[in-house]
């Protein structure tokens, strides 16, 4: 069933309630993305309260509900498959939110993000006062007010890394359920961009059809574990992909709202994520060609067009501006990168730019792309699917002939040399520490989709291609979105190549586009049964094995090793298990009174955030009297934690006050993690006495000094 087809269909009698469930999905990305926008814009303002967010998601819900809602009449078929694809994502959600990541230790980035969605929850704005670090910090030179990278130091505030579009977004969580709120809260973003890759599915399949690729993702072990954690991708991945619904419809609708709609979806990218600006560049191409190549008034097209370039223009610069606020040395550190996308942006937007303004009847300029299509016809439309298809396969098979590694920059990433050589040897690798392992980026995508999956995504690819060819234009906008990202981190992902955190790079755009593409070619291919008893009877065999193969991923057998059969622990496990209770005990040793922090780094902002006290980090062992300057300065004796006992200088024998065991996936090069890291900690605390001295707490004592 095609898109148009879809929103011709006549208009059935149906009750309320079956509408309703016919257009729950689209609407219920509507205000998921609506929730991001305000919580992404109040925290931009430094105004994130409850009563600032929450009535600015209504308002934008309200104001988008009738323009934005579905417009083709709805069927029982579309309330049947409506209520599935909801009823099932809700089983998702829970089953997922039972087994959420406690990442309040900043290990990776899900860290510093869920640690500022806590502070989030009850502040309106990440910046953390330092509250006399920095005075406390300066009695010695190896003493920090802030921790390396995810917290920095700007004047007399600690800024935690990153954009803050998605610490804003779980902290609404906070307001529902506390701290338990926040850390689910990214299963729901989860939920939600498994129903925008349905919506999109129905653009060109049937109802009950959409359900198969939406499946697909939710079953993905990359989904599952991005989502149990606050990474940033799948808040991404829901914005790319409502994106893309509502330039589609947009374009085929003839809707300055969808347009516009499509537009700040992709742009607000940049509030998430500080490549933001890679997903923007494919939107914009695509929504350019998607309006040059359908049949509509030239005005119209040219004003869409300017529509879609000025309102993501803004939105995507007002989310750098946001990041250059919030997260000044963050921005600095990488301003390499930023600037090569904002330059890439600023090109191609301009292009664009200067080709519309050149839409007018003298010239008709806006003409040639669509006479070129024709000139092509059906047979040079094969053939461009066939060079894309091509090209993907060669991509596919770098493997077989290249090796990449760093060159030139494997001199200035020496951490991420060190890293991977320690995951080399761990997994009895050559040692090749320079090794990016970027040639084998569709292989990756297999660890996840499986090889049939992938092979009928690049052929989906070459048939969205074909299709936009012969002026389709809602395929020239998801071929856009969808391939802009995915080409440049195929050829080049930039990351450490561990997983999952390798696969990052393809949850956005890559992974939910090949999905969809792969649906588009299993129906293509199924529809060339001869009789429609045979193509029905292919295409339910096609939807399950979509459903299936992702599946049959949380499985590993290797008849050679030790444990000849594993699960993908993403799936069958709680991250960083352990880490929440740790916390809660580190904090109710002596709640209120300031932290010197001996010889560990991670803890700084899970200390400073969840004991709400002020912190400095001592990355040398203290003198009785550096600990007395600090006292002086603070006013107030600090509480001193270490995991070196060694280190401080006691005034008699500490014991261990807290002993923990933290849990959390393994690091794995070409391959989904099936090996657990378990990290002990043992604590050791003390109160600093008149003296500098510190003076060993010891468990269920009571703290009497000042």
């Amino acid at each position: 069933m095609t898109a148009t087809a879809h929103d011709a269909a006549p208009a059935p009698v149906l009750s309320p309630a079956l509408r309703a469930f016919a257009s729950a999905p689209e609407r219920l990305v509507l205000i998921g993305v609506a929730l991001a926008l305000a919580a992404g814009g109040a925290v931009s303002l430094g105004i994130h309260y409850w009563w600032t967010v929450l009535p600015a998601a209504a308002a934008i819900t309200v104001l988008a509900w009738r323009p934005l809602g579905p417009r083709a009449a709805a069927t029982a078929a579309d309330a049947r498959a409506g209520a599935i694809a909801v009823g099932g994502t809700v089983v998702w959600t829970v089953v997922n939110i039972a087994l959420a990541a406690e990442y309040v230790i900043v290990v990776r980035d899900p860290g510093f993000l869920t640690l500022s969605g806590l502070w989030l929850a009850d502040h309106p704005h990440t910046d953390i006062p330092a509250a006399g670090a920095v005075e406390a910090a300066a009695a010695h030179a190896s003493a920090l007010p802030d921790a390396s990278e995810a917290w920095n130091l700007a004047g007399d505030v600690i800024q935690p890394q990153g954009a803050k579009m998605l610490p804003a977004t779980i902290a609404i969580g906070g307001w529902v359920a506390g701290d338990t709120g926040v850390l689910a809260a990214n299963v729901v973003i989860g939920a939600l961009g498994i129903l925008a890759v349905y919506a999109v599915a129905r653009r060109f399949l049937g109802p009950a059809a959409a359900l198969a690729p939406a499946g697909a993702l939710a079953l993905t072990v990359s989904h599952i574990g991005l989502s149990r954690a606050a990474y940033s991708e799948p808040l991404t991945l829901l914005l790319v992909i409502a994106g893309i619904l509502w330039a589609w419809r947009g374009v085929e609708q003839r809707s300055l709202a969808l347009i516009a709609a499509g537009a700040i979806a992709s742009g607000a990218t940049t509030f998430i994520r500080i490549d933001g600006a890679a997903s923007a560049i494919g939107a914009l191409a695509g929504v350019a060609v998607a309006l040059a190549l359908v049949d509509a008034d030239r005005a119209w097209r040219r004003k869409a067009a300017v529509v879609f370039l000025a309102a993501q223009a803004t939105v995507l610069t007002l989310g750098y501006v946001a990041l250059a606020r919030w997260s000044t040395e963050y921005l600095e550190r990488l301003a390499d990168e930023a600037y090569a996308l904002l330059f890439a942006y600023g090109a191609v937007a301009g292009l664009v730019g200067v080709w519309v303004l050149l839409w007018s009847p003298r010239l008709h300029v806006d003409l040639w792309l669509p006479a070129w299509a024709d000139a092509l016809g059906r047979r040079g439309a094969i053939a461009a699917g066939a060079i894309v298809v091509t090209g993907m396969a060669v991509l596919a098979s770098r493997p077989l002939w290249t090796t990449v590694h760093r060159g030139t920059e494997a001199e200035r990433d020496r951490f991420t040399n060190g890293v991977v050589e320690g995951f080399q040897a761990a997994q009895g690798l050559p040692i090749e520490p320079t090794r990016t392992y970027a040639e084998s980026t569709v292989t990756w995508l297999s660890y996840y989709l499986t090889w049939p999956l992938v092979v009928l995504g690049i052929i989906g690819l070459g048939i969205a291609t074909y299709r936009m060819v012969r002026r389709h234009g809602g395929w020239a906008v998801f071929m856009g979105a969808v391939m802009a990202p995915t080409l440049v981190y195929l050829w080049r992902p930039a990351i450490v190549p561990d997983h999952l955190w390798a696969i990052r790079r393809f949850e956005p755009a890559t992974l939910p586009g090949f999905v969809l593409a792969a649906a588009a070619a299993a129906w293509a291919l199924t529809g060339l049964a001869r009789t429609p008893a045979a193509r029905a009877a292919l295409r339910r065999v096609a939807a399950a094995l979509m459903i299936v193969m992702p599946l049959s991923t949380w499985l590993s057998i290797a008849p050679a090793e030790e444990y000849p059969l594993s699960g993908a622990v993403n799936v069958t496990s709680r991250e960083m298990i352990g880490a929440r209770t740790q916390l809660d005990r580190l904090c109710a040793i002596d709640p209120g009174r300031p932290i010197v922090l001996v010889g560990t780094s991670s803890h700084f902002g899970s200390l400073r955030v969840m004991c709400d006290v002020p912190v400095v980090l001592m990355l040398s062992s203290p003198s009785a009297e550096d600990l007395a300057e600090m006292a002086t300065a603070w006013e107030r004796a600090p509480l001193v934690l270490t995991r070196e006992v060694d280190d401080v200088p006691w005034s008699s024998d500490p014991l261990v006050v807290v002993e923990s065991r933290v849990t959390h996936s393994g690091y794995s090069l070409q391959r989904i993690p099936r090996t657990f890291v378990e990290r002990s900690y043992s604590w050791y605390a003390g109160v600093v006495d008149d003296t500098g001295e510190v003076r060993p707490v010891h468990v269920g004592e009571t703290l009497t000094t000042p």
